[in-house]
């Protein structure tokens, strides 16, 4: 197995961990970035484009709380996430509401099994951060594959000026920090060679968890 696959085994085998040692302290989603509600700047942006009826991927979704919110009005949602456990959550926590469109599955999306073109946006609020020293480049080419020309990747990603929730993965004699912290001219580097950059700001990953928020840089970009 190279470097690749390991990591990729690595990083499906820890999230399924870290979520089940969660779920079974807590009993409930505990991430730093967890918000049972859409934030305020991802609610404004449907409203002020008055967007309606989409294919909408909900990237990690964990619990699944912002594809079911995006669901009930009337989105056609898919939430996939690397960990079993968050996807038995997910299809727990809809369970028996009716009339939602939307699908949990299990996807790793440095290797996703999802169709060509299949969305018009992807919500991403708190993978990317958590994948992207090591996973950039798959990351990249799925996004890209699966969004449909001109479609709208919304990225939400812990800021460096965020002091708390720092935290390091060991993979092998390597330490890997999760989520990663960016500075803006970071990200911009790394995304804007692949997409059109239509608006960077900060932002917070609202949460039903911690007050104050962990302090966020939030960019909605372009499959050009």
């Amino acid at each position: 197995m190279d470097i690749r696959q390991r990591l990729k085994s690595w990083n499906r085998d820890k999230w399924e961990r870290k979520n089940h040692a969660m779920y079974t302290v807590y009993g409930e989603n505990r991430w730093p970035w967890f918000n049972d509600r859409l934030d305020p700047d991802i609610e404004e942006f449907f409203r002020e484009r008055n967007l309606l009826q989409l294919d909408i991927l909900d990237l990690g979704t964990c619990s699944g709380s912002q594809a079911m919110e995006l669901a009930r009005r009337g989105h056609r949602l898919v939430g996939t996430d690397i960990s079993e456990t968050a996807i038995k959550q997910a299809k727990l926590a809809l369970g028996g509401e009716q009339g939602l469109q939307i699908e949990f599955l299990l996807d790793d999306i440095s290797a996703s099994n999802l169709s060509e073109n299949r969305f018009d946006i992807v919500l991403d609020r708190g993978c990317y951060h958590s994948i992207c020293m090591f996973n950039h480049y798959e990351y990249v080419a799925s996004i890209k594959r699966i969004l449909r020309p001109g479609g709208t990747l919304l990225l939400k990603i812990m800021s460096s000026e965020e002091e708390r929730f720092v935290n390091y993965d060991k993979f092998g004699d390597k330490l890997i920090q999760m989520p990663y912290h960016f500075e803006k001219k970071q990200i911009l580097d790394l995304i804007s060679p692949h997409f059109g950059i239509e608006e960077i700001r900060d932002s917070f990953f609202y949460s039903s968890v911690f007050d104050p928020p962990a302090k966020a840089r939030f960019l909605i970009v372009r499959n050009t």
